[in-house]
């Protein structure tokens, strides 16, 4: 009998992503073959990591809790929890312009990159939807919520509303769409021997998904600066500044 996801990685049913997280974490370094000595741990290193997986996305974790364990006999976890992965987009990657001076692209540098992306709404978990809603819901099937497409012209929109039948309501911070746009602060170590036009992908630092979808990458682009195309004439131009500021010092210290 397999055991329950949240018994294997010891947190309650009600639990927060974040404790689910730590959770994970905690119990899979332990458990890691390499660091482990127990002849089942590469068993259950699998078995931490398989539940991770489900209970750590919004879609699939209520799937879970609906139909329980995708065992023999219940092929509707399986079914709708691929038919949730493929109405669940990743989200996209943004593409961030950076500029080298030619030392910093020859030597490599640590670079600390702003930006505006978007992560899971605070307001409602990355579900779209707030307030109490039935998980049994025939009409949204537990989401509280249901989409509509509609085409007018060439173009087609998406239109989230709530469900009509268990009332659920869509959320006020994000409009549906389970995220909310913030400035990111990352630390990137640029590696040396970068030329003009290259791309760095940073894994996972895009914009996540709608409702719950994998974030996309960050991607880099690398533009290195020209150098000074003549050395000594920037010396020379530097040489001569440096005299205009003392003959402007000396002046005025005579006038005064």
């Amino acid at each position: 009998m397999k055991a329950d996801y949240y018994d294997l990685l010891g947190v309650q049913r009600d639990a927060e992503p974040e404790a689910i997280r730590k959770a994970f974490h905690a119990a899979a370094r332990d458990a890691h073959p390499d660091v482990s000595d127990s002849p089942d741990a590469d068993r259950r290193f699998r078995d931490l990591a398989e539940a991770y997986s489900v209970l750590s996305k919004p879609a699939s974790r209520l799937l879970y809790d609906r139909f329980g364990y995708r065992g023999r006999g219940n092929t509707g976890f399986d079914e709708a929890l691929w038919d949730a992965r493929q109405r669940t987009a990743q989200g996209e990657s943004i593409h961030l312009p950076v500029e080298l001076r030619a030392f910093e692209a020859s030597e490599g540098v640590s670079r600390l990159i702003k930006y505006q992306a978007a992560r899971t709404c605070s307001a409602c978990s990355g579900r779209g939807t707030t307030g109490e809603w039935d998980p049994d819901c025939p009409s949204c099937g537990g989401t509280g919520r249901r989409s509509h497409v509609s085409d007018l012209g060439s173009a087609r929109f998406l239109r989230i509303e709530p469900c009509p039948v268990c009332g659920g309501e869509v959320c006020p911070e994000c409009g549906g769409s389970g995220r909310e746009f913030v400035e990111r602060r990352l630390k990137v170590r640029i590696p040396a021997g970068l030329e003009d036009g290259a791309q760095l992908r940073v894994n996972g630092e895009g914009d996540v998904g709608d409702r719950g979808g994998a974030p996309g990458d960050l991607l880099l682009d690398v533009a290195v600066l020209p150098r000074p195309r003549d050395l000594r004439l920037v010396r020379v131009l530097a040489f001569a500044l440096f005299l205009a500021a003392v003959g402007l010092l000396l002046a005025y210290l005579l006038l005064h």
